[in-house]
């Protein structure tokens, strides 16, 4: 769950397999997800984007969706896999450079991008998506008044920024928390966006 991928990808690796080496522990889900768990699929299958350790991989799971995991990290997703199996959850974890023409077409009933901004993205995510699938966003503002995130304005969301990235679609649930300064607040400085794709599922 990281913002940049400008630099090569090689270093971008090798920055992000230093950091997962030490840190283990995967921490707490999304608020994007833990505080919508009510509008979110119980089955399906789900695109977790920049999974890093997988927090949101393994909230997902557990609900019972097939989770698909990507991350450019190799020590993340070795971790990630070692615990889906652990807990017998149906993760499939993927070493990946995250692109737009990675993402496969319409095989998504959730997308989860959190903390992790690629402006090249959002038109592939939107595809990706299945007709009526859910779409998710949470990363820090441009606003944000807490000293946590990136300081590079590339990787901070601008004002009213995420709407323009899921066009045409229902809003189910969003918020712009950039004044928040409770630094314990896991939405702290961030905006989340939860969109529903036009169409109809075949579940449905």
């Amino acid at each position: 769950m990281r913002p940049e991928m400008k630099a090569p990808m090689n270093k971008v690796r090798d920055k992000w397999n230093r950091i997962y080496s030490k840190e283990r522990l995967p921490g707490m889900p999304s608020a994007v997800l833990t505080d919508n768990a009510d509008i979110l699929p119980t089955g399906g299958v789900a695109l977790d984007l920049a999974c890093g350790l997988g927090t949101n991989s393994l909230f997902l799971a557990a609900r019972g969706l097939e989770v698909h995991a990507w991350d450019i990290s190799e020590v993340a997703i070795s971790h990630l896999a070692e615990q889906a199996r652990s807990l017998g959850l149906n993760i499939q974890t993927r070493v990946v450079n995250i692109t737009a023409a990675a993402l496969p077409t319409e095989s998504y009933d959730l997308v989860v991008t959190s903390h992790y901004l690629d402006r090249s993205l959002p038109p592939a995510i939107m595809k990706a998506a299945r007709p009526g699938g859910l779409i998710c966003y949470q990363t820090f503002t441009a606003e944000k008044l807490v000293n946590k995130g990136p300081s590079n304005p590339d990787f901070l969301l601008q004002p009213n920024e995420l709407p323009s990235f899921v066009p045409g679609c229902e809003i189910l649930a969003a918020t712009d928390q950039s004044h928040n300064t409770n630094e314990n607040d896991p939405l702290a400085g961030r905006a989340f966006i939860i969109a529903r794709k036009p169409g109809v599922s075949d579940g449905d």
